[in-house]
């Protein structure tokens, strides 16, 4: 299995899938874990995986020189993305791996993962995307100015070059939902694309037993992500007045690693707090009120909407939050698109404690019953028994 990030801890969405699906894997078969990790203060993390996982490869990468070279490298006619997690090191060590014991199959987590198999065309590779992330990078060209957008942009369609042809190579391609597979068929001629979702641990994530009464709006998510970024401050400046001139004492808590310099702005704001890193999101989820996923840019299935719904937790989220989430809205969350709208259900969330009690339970049994990681790991073999 080749993975972009040391999938540990798993505190962001594609971590949390290439975490659980190494761990599945190990326990049925012989895993090897060849990964990249660019936070120089993550040899705890190595560690951890080595115990659970036993055979682990982690190479060390620089983020501020990768980033430089990745530039230089959209600049001059490839993708970023790609450069970005090459490293010669990695090639060496998975080769020598390869050429010295007879694996029968590689388990590509992310397409940028795809380069380290193309000189082993021998042996077959499973490609699991998660998503398709060229149309996130356009998305995301949309959504910015120049030159930002321009760059996003570029870098949109250099990838969707890489990710067609790994699509093709491959003899079975993943992504989480079917919009993404549609989106992958679209792309590639491959025939064989399969949907395996993700999950949620609900035994990590419960409901609290006593009710929530304090007015605590939260969010989860990587603070240094566009979209995160995009979506809290969008929050702060289009919804939340209209919500603290409803609801006075309201809080909203934004909850997570590495917030950026506009995020933290955001902590200046009257009733914002940032809190940046945290051992643990399950103590916030469970002294707000309600989760909110404001999110104007979302590609496959928001980690955050599950765990907040799995920990009992009203959700209100835009369209494109809701996209991969097959949670009927006004039943199991709510849907808005508008500011006026989304603030108009956070209030009436916020104020009929009996509605938040109902659309909470709605949102945990919806989860037990859609989205457990057992329904994904019984995909998964069935794909994986089918290459034999």
């Amino acid at each position: 299995m080749l993975a972009h990030r040391l999938p540990y801890p798993p505190d962001t969405g594609d971590k949390v899938r290439a975490y659980q699906m190494a761990h599945h894997l190990a326990r049925h078969h012989s895993l090897t874990l060849g990964c990249l990790c660019d936070d120089p203060r993550s040899a705890w993390a190595a560690e951890q995986l080595r115990q659970t996982l036993g055979d682990v490869e982690v190479e060390s990468v620089s983020r501020r020189w990768n980033r430089a070279v990745a530039l230089g490298t959209l600049l001059t006619g490839g993708s970023a993305t790609i450069s970005y997690f090459s490293s010669t090191r990695l090639r060496r060590r998975i080769a020598q791996r390869l050429r010295a014991a007879p694996y029968d199959l590689l388990y590509i987590s992310s397409s940028s993962m795809a380069q380290y198999a193309t000189d082993f065309p021998d042996i077959p590779m499973l490609l699991d995307l998660v998503d398709v992330d060229s149309d996130k990078w356009v998305q995301y060209g949309r959504r910015l100015g120049f030159p930002r957008g321009w760059i996003y942009s570029l870098e949109g369609r250099r990838l969707r070059v890489h990710e067609r042809d790994a699509a093709q190579r491959a003899v079975s391609a993943l992504v989480v939902t079917e919009a993404e597979a549609f989106l992958l068929r679209e792309l590639s001629s491959s025939k064989s694309v399969f949907v395996v979702p993700n999950g949620v641990d609900l035994t990590y994530f419960t409901p609290r037993a006593a009710p929530r009464q304090a007015p605590i709006i939260v969010f989860t998510g990587a603070m240094d992500y566009f979209p995160n970024v995009d979506a809290v401050t969008w929050f702060c400046q289009a919804i939340l007045p209209a919500i603290r001139t409803a609801v006075p004492g309201v809080e909203f808590f934004i909850v997570g690693k590495n917030p950026t310099p506009a995020v933290r702005r955001l902590g200046r704001t009257a009733g914002v707090r940032v809190t940046g890193t945290v051992p643990d999101v399950r103590p916030f989820l469970a002294d707000a009120a309600l989760a909110v996923a404001p999110l104007r840019v979302a590609r496959g299935v928001q980690n955050k909407v599950l765990e907040a719904m799995a920990a009992g937790l009203p959700v209100v989220a835009t369209p494109n939050a809701h996209e991969g989430i097959t949670a009927i809205a006004g039943r199991d969350l709510f849907v808005e698109h508008e500011p006026d709208g989304f603030a108009e259900s956070v209030v009436t969330l916020l104020r009929n404690g009996v509605l938040r009690k109902e659309v909470g339970l709605r949102a945990r049994q919806f989860v037990e019953t859609n989205y457990s990681w057992d329904a994904a790991f019984r995909r998964l073999d069935q794909i994986i028994d089918s290459l034999h």
